[in-house]
């Protein structure tokens, strides 16, 4: 039935009405409202998410805008970037479509520094709860300790753990030691022990300790420098702990110590051998001469190029990396041979040139003299040679990542039959450059440049001293560790290949 051009919606097929009666019976009774009620459930429900759905939606978005901001906070710490950078951090990654949780929630900021190393401490504590759980399932673990000072002359203690994995190693940071400018090995125990007790670890299952081989950590037992290895061993009676320095440190002190002709004692300063003092004395004397001046330098290099000498720079020794000598060293060498004097030709223009002022004619004439002096180049050239046939080549072979230490201790021992070598009664000259050095000044002239002869028979027997105290320090900082001389035997190919034909003759 059509009423003004709509369909009756009251009527049926063949024209048949519904009474009104019928539509207002309660709705328990009446069909019409059960079919309505369904009608509207299913095209409503059709468009719209039930409640736990929504819920779901809203909740996911907002753990996303917080982890995007702690996200931020870890990449802020990364790059070195201060926390207070938060803010502008998240409004750029808002522009570009990353949203983050709002600067303003509730009356809370949370784009600041204060929220941001709220936030970098909650994830540093979930995520070191985990650690100590894999580690507490670790059936062997291992420690490196690195004991630091920072500007504010505030002593701490870094330290990373290894444990096992799924049969597999892993290396995490653990944590940081405050000591409260107390650096010493009481201490640092202390210290550690009480992490441990509030982590809930046994440290029974601590296999090995790995450290920067300062005293602090690898003294002796019940010597005056007992040091942290010596010191948990007693404490929790666990002597199978190998205690595994870092052998780039261990070098450093190797060629650092072997400069005291006498050790610390109480209330004594250790005594550095004069020839040392004057060697490096002179070669800092040289690197502040050409690099506090830009026209010294152009100087140098003019001379440099004129006797087509490839452009070195003077380099300065680092107290913290003994090795640094070495790159300090050849520039100059390279810049004094006969025939390459670029060096030596810039210092003397300097002092007798006509433009030169009387303060750079005085302090040339000086650095002239301590270059030109016997003692000084004797001994630059011993060290050089010492360097580049002995030392040098262990220092390089020690940035490999994976040096075994099979490989390295077979290296040293190579290096050391050359040491003992040199050392011999018999053998008065060593290397290569100080046997050139010596010829080439017999008649006192150095290329264009007179010196004065010192005391050759001092100096000569400086060099096997020198020597005799590194010989010294190698034994002392690279002792032979059984533990890893039998697992290089098990697991080392090298050692395997080398002693094959000695495996194939055992039965």
């Amino acid at each position: 039935m059509i009423i003004m051009g709509k369909d009756n919606i009251w009527c049926t097929n063949g024209l048949t009405t519904f009474s009104l009666d019928q539509i207002k019976r309660p709705k328990e009774e009446s069909g019409v409202h059960k079919q309505a009620e369904e009608e509207e459930l299913t095209v409503t429900g059709g468009k719209q998410p039930d409640w736990i759905t929504t819920q779901k939606k809203i909740l996911s978005k907002h753990e996303q805008a917080i982890e995007n901001l702690m996200l931020s906070c870890i990449y802020l710490c990364q790059q070195g970037h201060p926390l207070n950078d938060i803010a502008p951090l998240s409004a750029l990654l808002e522009k570009v479509g990353v949203m983050s949780l709002p600067a303003d929630t509730t009356g809370v900021n949370y784009r600041n520094d204060t929220a941001a190393l709220c936030f970098i401490q909650h994830i540093a504590a979930c995520l070191h709860s985990e650690l100590v759980e894999k580690i507490k399932k670790s059936l062997v673990i291992g420690w490196m300790m690195d004991e630091t000072t920072s500007r504010s002359a505030e002593k701490s203690c870094i330290i990373y753990v290894r444990y096992m994995e799924n049969f597999e190693s892993k290396t995490s940071y653990y944590g940081l030691l405050e000591l409260d400018g107390d650096g010493s090995a009481n201490n640092i125990v202390k210290s550690l022990v009480h992490l441990w007790e509030q982590d809930g670890i046994n440290p029974v299952n601590t296999c090995w300790i790995a450290s920067d081989n300062a005293s602090t950590f690898t003294g002796e037992r019940d010597s005056i420098h007992e040091g942290v290895v010596a010191k948990l061993k007693q404490l929790f009676s666990i002597e199978y702990i190998e205690s595994s320095p870092c052998m780039a440190h261990s070098f450093g002190l190797v060629g650092s110590q072997a400069a005291y002709i006498s050790k610390a004692q109480h209330g004594q300063k250790p005594i550095r051998a004069p020839c040392i003092e004057k060697l490096e004395s002179t070669i800092g004397e040289i690197h502040n001469y050409f690099g506090r001046s830009a026209g010294r330098q152009f100087k140098l290099k003019f001379w440099q190029v004129f006797m087509e000498i490839p452009e070195l720079k003077f380099k300065r020794i680092f107290d913290i990396r003994w090795s640094s000598i070495r790159g300090c060293i050849k520039p100059i060498i390279d810049n004094v041979q006969p025939g390459s004097q670029a060096l030596l030709t810039c210092l003397e223009e300097t002092t007798l040139g006509i433009k030169s002022s009387n303060t750079d004619k005085q302090n040339a004439k000086k650095l002239l003299e301590l270059i030109l002096d016997d003692a000084f180049l004797f001994h630059l050239h011993m060290h050089h040679d010492l360097h580049e046939s002995v030392l040098g080549p262990i220092t390089k072979v020690m940035q490999h990542d994976h040096l075994s230490y099979f490989n390295l201790m077979d290296i040293i021992k190579e290096k050391r039959t050359i040491l003992n070598h040199w050392k011999s009664e018999s053998t008065s000259i060593m290397g290569l450059t100080l046997t050139d050095y010596i010829e080439a000044t017999e008649l006192g002239s150095f290329g264009g440049f007179k010196i004065k002869l010192g005391d050759r028979v001092m100096f000569f027997n400086d060099c096997p001293k020198h020597i005799q105290r590194l010989l010294q320090e190698l034994y002392k900082r690279f002792k032979p560790s059984i533990v890893q001389e039998h697992l290089s035997m098990l697991f080392d190919v090298q050692h395997l290949i080398k002693n094959k034909n000695e495996l194939d003759s055992i039965e």
